[in-house]
């Protein structure tokens, strides 16, 4: 084989390589989108069970309430409702 050939293999092959490289990187993104939105929606459906039974159960009220004043001032604020005695409004 030439020397020429070879370079010209070598480069095809640099070539395939940053392809496959990028398609890799894009199914990475794309299996860690799916991860991430499929987090969201569990930390979603967990809080409405929660905020839902808080309506009923004193003693979970009371710890989560507990959980809620470890909170930093900027996020206690988004939980005013729950903290202060009061429900969480309703969604419709």
């Amino acid at each position: 084989m030439k020397a020429d050939d070879i370079k010209n293999r070598i480069e095809k092959l640099k070539v395939e390589k940053n392809q496959l490289d990028k398609r890799q990187r894009n199914l990475e993104a794309l299996m860690n989108k799916k991860k991430k939105n499929e987090d969201t929606r569990r930390k979603i459906i967990l809080g409405a069970l929660i905020l839902k039974e808080l309506e009923k159960n004193k003693g979970l009220q009371n710890y989560v309430v507990g959980l809620l004043n470890t909170l930093g001032e900027r996020d206690k604020v988004l939980f005013k409702e729950i903290t202060s005695g009061q429900q969480a409004p309703k969604n419709p």
